[in-house]
């Protein structure tokens, strides 16, 4: 364990000093004075921090360890104040005492992670040290006071105890504090940063405890602190400063304890501007604010590679190359530099050059950022998907104990009331027994001195039948006492099943996530389509804080960065032109999330030019699909560009007009069973609308049956169930209708809807009709009856059974058997499918064809940037790990362009490209060669080879793109 203390902030903050000669000055001043003087300043310090101690000792003199949940609300309350504490003792230049904070947080945090490492000698270890900590500020002129605080950092109670290597180094720190016997200049930074410093690549001796940690932390902190910069831009103060300097401290902090280099050194560049600012009492300039920003982003898309979301950001060199030649600016020219405008050789600033509301509305509130990040335990997906499954099988199996308990119930029902004639046939022999005996003595006795009617006399039959009677009686008590358990038993069950379903929508919940997770993405795609096409774009937000499941959202991201670019392509004018027609000079577009029914809803409403009528149309009539003569509405027109490979544009761009973008969102919607509509109003912007259904788990549902096929139809969209009446149905020209309630509504019998031979005899009418709500449209769905009404579990089809409209799973009934759930809405919506008249059938749910694109490279990392980027941008991507497999796949596949490394194993990027010349079925194939050779040489082989494009890595985003639009759009030689 002592070995984990070389990848901790502790010694990497140490590890830094002595590779600068910052420690051996330290060591040498030391040894040539012994003593040390402490300044008045120096000691009115070290008596608030003693102070400030006291408090941080009754705070641990209240843990106890009576329950986990107890403790670990003490020890979240410890960690801040020990926050606080390691951020004072850094200004008061006390830089040992703060680095021994650190090292006792990065303890503290193990043990919320892990409770088990949390007991009694834990909490003596913690007092032991602010104890230690006490005496150590009490005696600052002692050169020893801090040497029981370094033993007590070694104890072995601690989780992750102090090593002597990176003890000697902290008493160095510990012995020069406040600028006694330091040096008189520290290292100045670096002029250059290197591809290693912009590194994600894990330690090979990584705490894996630690990294789960940054993990389950950073992506709220990098959310915070990109929001806390935007703020700047809406007349932020410098309280944002101050909150973007902390956050920029914790997340150094954080990934120099885990060992990511590429995280710590922009944050640690970043620290250093925003700490000049908050000294300065100076808000940064515009150019040096959008360098901030473009940093901030970078930090979220890192924070997204370490969680296996997208590839590692390939502008991260550029990002902390100008994050470094601002700090570095910033020292040499002083003040003045915080407001003024970039050099030349700050060239990534320019890809921040997006006006202040352009960079979209902030990202969501963070006010509860700090009980976002509350102690919490990592599980994995796939074990938690076990327990939702084994939650949904008990709710199952508490359904089949509810339906034999009622068939239990039946047959006592039936058993008392065999008892009840039994009691009264036993009755009726008793009566009959009495009348036979009492004729009997009369006829054939002797005359006795009693009369008949004053004393009873019984023989065998008359026992036998008594006791026939009170048996009767007896079972029938005996069977209401049963009846009487079966109820307290269905009331437990029911309480079960209550408390089952809570528990299903407990786990559910862990898988749901905030809407506002997409906005971070959202907000760096529309920013880069700004840049694009020149424009100015507020993007805001409402509904962000839904909850919806985790998978969903994820298949959204792609759906919802088209609509983005589309509406700042199409939609939004440029400022000329919208200030020529009195609107703002920034467009705005506002996404909005919000629960309908069962199903999220999402809208995305910009105040641009809207749909171009007259342009779809001509469109429609040049592609044949619609004759000059034909009429057809806004609403059939608006249809139009839901078609594949259907685009208004007669030239191609970056962004637009390869007849790719609505076509590919209503695909992508549709295969989630959803459905996409738009509403257009000329000059004042264009409407998107995304219904998606949610995966159910759980509904309620009405069974009912075809034929020998047993449904269950769930009760999304059923708004009323109503008698049919003798004869419901009427069939006009217009269509099948059905007269209910004094009202007329089109109509469909459900053997109809599903396609299923009618199995109802001539003269049989259907019984009931269910008003069934879809598309702002209400239609009658008309069946023979329902057999009942319950709450069911839903489970999907299986791998082998693929997605099918307008079934949204099955469910296990009580008696064992298994039905298909129906989604009446979505069936509706099918068979209403291609009812225009200038569509002969329905648009096939078929994917759309996507430009392609080859990326061939052996770094793994850089292929999968590449293929984001692509992906993101509207193009099919293939890739390679070098020109073997890249020649494999050209001989299966033709793409519409390559874009390939230089050096490569088995076959490099010159070869790949003469093999692509000599075939004749791809010797027109456009090649890019991304490469980090500069040379005249490589650029001459490579000419000589074919390559159209040689580009020099790192590559702008946006060079590449237009030269991938370029070569693409060129008409073949």
């Amino acid at each position: 364990m002592n070995t984990v203390i070389a990848n901790t902030a502790l010694g990497t903050s140490i590890a830094d000093l002595s590779a600068d000669g910052y420690a051996e000055d330290y060591l040498l001043a030391i040894a040539l004075d012994d003593t040390l003087s402490p300044t008045a300043t120096l000691l009115e310090h070290a008596e608030l921090l003693a102070m400030e101690a006291a408090f941080i000792g009754q705070q641990l003199t209240a843990i106890t360890l009576d329950t986990p949940d107890h403790y670990a609300g003490h020890l979240a309350e410890l960690s801040t104040a020990l926050d606080s504490y390691e951020d004072t003792a850094s200004i008061a230049e006390f830089n040992g005492l703060a680095l021994s904070c650190a090292h006792v947080q990065h303890n503290i945090r193990l043990c919320l992670a892990d409770p088990s490492l949390f007991a009694a000698p834990q909490v003596e270890a913690l007092q032991s040290w602010i104890a230690a900590v006490q005496d150590y500020l009490a005696n600052i002129g002692d050169r020893d006071a801090g040497m029981p605080l370094l033993a007590q950092l070694g104890n072995p109670d601690w989780p992750l105890p102090l090593d002597m290597e990176a003890a000697g180094l902290l008493l160095t720190q510990l012995q020069g504090i406040g600028g006694v016997n330091t040096p008189a200049t520290p290292t100045a930074h670096k002029r250059t940063a290197s591809a290693e410093d912009a590194s994600l690549a894990l330690p090979e001796d990584v705490n894996q405890e630690l990294l789960d940690l940054l993990l389950q932390e950073l992506p709220i902190q990098t959310q915070t602190l990109s929001a806390a910069l935007h703020a700047l831009q809406a007349d932020g103060s410098l309280a944002d400063v101050d909150t973007a300097q902390r956050l920029a401290h914790t997340v150094k902090g954080a990934a120099n304890t885990v060992g990511i280099k590429g995280i710590a050194q922009l944050t640690h560049y970043l620290e250093d501007i925003l700490v000049a600012c908050a000294q300065l009492q100076k808000l940064p300039g515009h150019s040096l604010l959008h360098a901030l920003i473009a940093a901030a982003d970078c930090l979220e898309a890192m924070s997204e590679s370490l969680l296996g979301l997208s590839p590692p950001p390939d502008d991260a060199l550029a990002v902390l190359q100008n994050i470094l030649s601002w700090a570095n600016r910033l020292e040499s020219e002083g003040p003045d530099s915080l407001t003024a405008l970039p050099t030349t050789g700050q060239t990534l600033a320019d890809t921040a050059a997006v006006p202040a509301a352009e960079a979209s509305s902030p990202a969501p509130a963070t006010a509860n950022a700090e009980k976002a990040q509350a102690a919490m335990v990592r599980i994995e997906a796939e074990q938690l998907g076990q327990l939702f499954g084994q939650a949904g099988e008990n709710l199952i199996l508490n359904s089949q104990a509810n339906q034999r308990l009622r068939r239990a119930k039946n047959l006592l029902q039936n058993l008392l009331e065999q008892f009840e004639l039994l009691r009264g046939l036993g009755d009726e022999l008793e009566q009959l027994i009495d009348l036979k005996d009492l004729s009997g003595r009369n006829a054939t006795s002797p005359a006795t001195p009693h009369d008949a009617l004053e004393m009873d006399e019984y023989n065998e039959l008359h026992t036998a039948s008594r006791r026939l009677v009170e048996a009767a009686f007896d079972a029938r008590t005996i069977g209401l006492d049963a009846r009487q358990e079966l109820d307290a038993i269905k009331q437990i069950l029911d309480e079960q099943q209550q408390l089952m379903s809570e528990t299903q929508e407990a786990i559910m919940a862990t898988r749901l996530v905030a809407a506002a997770t997409l906005i971070p993405r959202l907000q760096r795609s529309l920013r880069q389509t700004c840049r694009l096409t020149g424009k100015h774009c507020v993007l805001s937000f409402s509904g962000e804080h839904l909850r919806v499941d985790g998978d969903t959202l994820n298949t959204l991201t792609d759906p919802l960065m088209h609509l983005l670019r589309n509406a700042v392509d199409h939609g939004i004018e440029s400022p000329e032109e919208r200030l020529r027609l009195n609107k703002p000079e920034y467009g705005t577009i506002h996404l909005s999330f919000a629960h309908e029914g069962n199903g999220l809803l999402i809208q995305l409403r910009d105040d641009g030019r809207g749909l171009d009528f007259t342009a779809i149309r001509a469109a429609a009539e040049q592609r044949g699909v619609l004759s000059t003569d034909q009429a057809a509405s806004e609403d059939d027109l608006t249809q139009f560009i839901l078609r594949p490979n259907f685009s208004t544009r007669s030239q191609a761009t970056q962004t637009s007009g390869r007849g790719v973008g609505m076509d590919v969102v209503n695909y992508q919607v549709q295969a989630q069973g959803g459905s996409l509509t738009l509403h257009s109003e000329p000059g004042q912007g264009l409407t998107v609308a995304l219904q998606i259904p949610l995966p159910l788990s759980r509904a309620h549902a009405l069974l009912t049956a075809i034929g020998p096929y047993h449904l269950a139809l769930a009760n999304h969209g059923i708004r009323q169930i109503v008698l049919a009446g003798t004869n419901p149905l009427s069939i006009t020209e217009d269509g099948q209708y059905a007269e209910l309630d004094g009202h007329r509504y089109p109509a469909q019998t459900l053997d109809q809807l599903l396609g299923l031979p009618g199995y109802r005899k001539p003269d049989q009418v259907p019984r009931l009709a269910l008003l069934v709500e879809h598309q702002q449209t209400t239609t009658a769905i008309l069946l023979d009856g329902v057999t009942d009404g319950l709450d069911i579990v839903i489970k999907n089809f299986g791998a082998y059974i693929k997605k099918t409209p307008g079934f949204i799973g099955t469910t296990i009934l009580g008696d064992g058997s298994v039905a298909p759930v129906l989604d009446l809405p979505e069936l509706l919506r099918l068979a209403e499918g291609g009812a225009a008249a200038w569509q002969d059938t329905a648009l096939p749910l078929t994917a759309p064809t996507l430009p392609s694109i080859l990326v061939v490279d052996d770094s793994l990392s850089q292929r999968r940037a590449l293929e984001q980027l692509l992906q993101d941008s509207g193009f099919q991507v293939s890739t390679a790990r070098d020109g073997v497999e890249a020649a494999e796949h050209l001989a299966v596949t033709l793409p519409d362009l390559v874009l390939t490394d230089l050096e490569m194993p088995r076959m490099n990027g010159i070869e790949l490209t003469g093999h692509i010349r000599i075939s004749r079925a791809t010797a027109a194939l456009p090649v890019i060669m991304v490469t980090s050779r500069t040379t005249q040489m490589h650029r001459t082989l490579a000419s000589d080879a074919g390559v159209n494009a040689y580009m020099v890595k790192p590559v702008r985003e946006e060079d590449l793109l237009a030269t991938i639009h370029r070569l693409i759009t060129a008409p073949s030689a």
